[in-house]
């Protein structure tokens, strides 16, 4: 398999049959009110710094938490090292080393990362793993708590209570997600 393939094929993740397991033992996790230490699979721990301090750039703290405080960077780990065959889990590695050296002496690192991204999207081979990463961030993101209940449009009870109402082919089932994982 050539690199191209490879870039292609990095968004083709969540189609994966591990997927959706590593979401629902994300979301555990997140249920948790105790915070126990996180032993990563793939990322060693100058990696996994430097991926929180990334994610945080994507998704900062605001009146909500950040992207490493839900602790996305512990799902991007877990994806990374079940889901990534063996040629994309080293294209992303490339990508983190390369990274981690332009990334911690940039001063201004959201200009930077501001600048790699746009080097992602116009297809430079070297920056593709960010795509994947702004991806699994998003979904790692607003598929925990607080991005599901305060970051989206969290309605507990949508809309107002009506005891009967008729039922037809347009009557909306809020028992449906919205969510949906367009990489």
């Amino acid at each position: 398999m050539n690199r191209r393939e490879v870039i292609q094929t990095l968004g083709l993740t969540s189609a994966h049959v591990m997927f959706p397991s590593i979401l629902s033992g994300f979301l555990m996790r997140c249920s948790k009110p105790e915070k126990e230490k996180y032993s990563t699979l793939f990322f060693n721990q100058q990696e996994y710094q430097i991926v929180k301090q990334v994610i945080d750039i994507l998704i900062p703290s605001t009146s909500t938490k950040s992207a490493s405080e839900a602790n996305v960077q512990d799902f991007l780990d877990e994806v990374f090292a079940k889901c990534l065959t063996e040629d994309q889990q080293t294209l992303v590695r490339e990508g983190i080393g390369r990274l981690q050296s332009e990334f911690t002496e940039a001063d201004d690192k959201q200009a930077f990362l501001a600048e790699a991204d746009q080097k992602a999207y116009e297809q430079d081979e070297n920056y593709a793993f960010l795509k994947t990463i702004k991806q699994y961030t998003l979904v790692g993101f607003f598929t925990s708590q607080e991005g599901e209940t305060k970051a989206s449009n969290y309605v507990k009870f949508p809309g107002d209570y009506q005891g009967e109402i008729q039922l037809d082919e347009n009557t909306l089932n809020y028992g449906e997600t919205s969510l949906r994982f367009y990489l």
